[in-house]
């Protein structure tokens, strides 16, 4: 699938938002540093403590989608290092 997303939308860099960790993980692995992965930290996926614990932290994880605007570009484009960025350490929009 990820081979088709390329062709369809080449892009020097991708940013997958996703409620589901395994989705984000997965994607993660095969394309590292070119995809910057948001966690919506939503719903009953992140409420289940064994899902959230068996995969790596997204590079970004909001409480809920609307978080999203309080996030400068820098923190979509890869500049967060994996797991550091969370609700209440969100960078100043630039």
């Amino acid at each position: 699938m990820l081979d088709n997303v390329e062709r369809s939308y080449p892009a020097r860099h991708y940013v997958m938002m996703d409620d589901k960790l395994r989705i984000l993980a997965a994607m993660k692995k095969i394309w590292g540093d070119r995809l910057t992965t948001v966690w919506l930290r939503q719903g009953h996926y992140a409420l289940d403590p064994k899902a959230v614990a068996a995969y790596p932290p997204a590079d970004l994880t909001l409480e809920r989608i609307g978080d999203l605007t309080d996030c400068g570009l820098p923190a979509l484009s890869g500049g967060f290092e994996a797991g550091h960025a969370h609700r209440e350490g969100l960078p100043e929009k630039q």
